[in-house]
């Protein structure tokens, strides 16, 4: 592993958890400054990725584009916390719509990778968005007229998921184990990040904070290294 990981992963983390912190003690402002730092964090580790594996460029470009993907939804996100109402939801379906974007694409680079898809798994696709709706029946999350847009979002974020599931099951690959754990990790955190939106425990909000970060963080990390992973 090269050397330059180690202080990234470490900088990232202390970030997250800073992050996580000022959002439970409300102080928005610097939540996003370090949020958008961490962001730069995980960018780092894709762009240095790519040049320590420049074999498998269309693998390095899709994963880039993800993940540039996913800043873009970061900023929108930051935006929404520091705006008011109206505009704030304008950002919130900004964020949902880039990340959804990059959910895509990282779906496209690992099928893309593995060169088939088995469709038996696509029924699987399902379990998330009826996951969303269930728990908005049992009221643990009350959604508004855009919980569709989560509804998508959680069939896209799966579909990511069931990707790096189809590259494990056809190439055994120890590197699609890293990506499980990488979207496991990722749907933890929007799991916990949609009931800080529409859920009704505002202590509970306010903790899942570092759930959010943290998990989110380390997800980032494993796909972004995930280039020089696959090498």
């Amino acid at each position: 592993m090269t050397w330059w990981i180690y202080p990234l992963c470490a900088y990232i983390l202390v970030c997250a958890i800073a992050t996580g912190a000022f959002y439970v003690n409300e102080k928005r402002v610097w939540a996003c400054i370090f949020k958008l730092a961490a962001s730069v964090g995980f960018m780092l580790i894709g762009i240095l990725s790519a040049f320590s594996n420049p074999d498998d460029l269309r693998y390095s470009a899709i994963v880039l584009s993800g993940l540039v993907f996913c800043t873009a939804g970061d900023v929108m996100l930051m935006l929404k916390e520091l705006f008011e109402e109206k505009f704030a939801i304008r950002f919130m379906l900004g964020g949902v719509l880039f990340f959804g974007a990059a959910q895509v694409l990282f779906s496209s680079a690992m099928i893309a990778d593995v060169g088939k898809f088995n469709f038996w798994l696509l029924p699987f696709l399902l379990i998330v968005p009826l996951g969303i709706l269930l728990f908005h029946r049992m009221h643990v999350v009350t959604l508004d007229r855009y919980g569709v847009v989560m509804i998508i979002y959680g069939a896209l974020i799966s579909m990511s998921f069931l990707s790096a599931l189809n590259g494990f099951i056809t190439l055994r690959s120890d590197f699609y184990i890293a990506m499980l754990f990488a979207l496991a990790f990722f749907m933890i955190s929007d799991s916990a990040l949609l009931y800080t939106y529409y859920g009704s425990d505002i202590n509970l909000k306010r903790m899942l904070n570092y759930v959010v970060m943290v998990f989110y963080y380390i997800a980032m990390i494993l796909i972004s290294f995930s280039v020089t992973l696959k090498a």
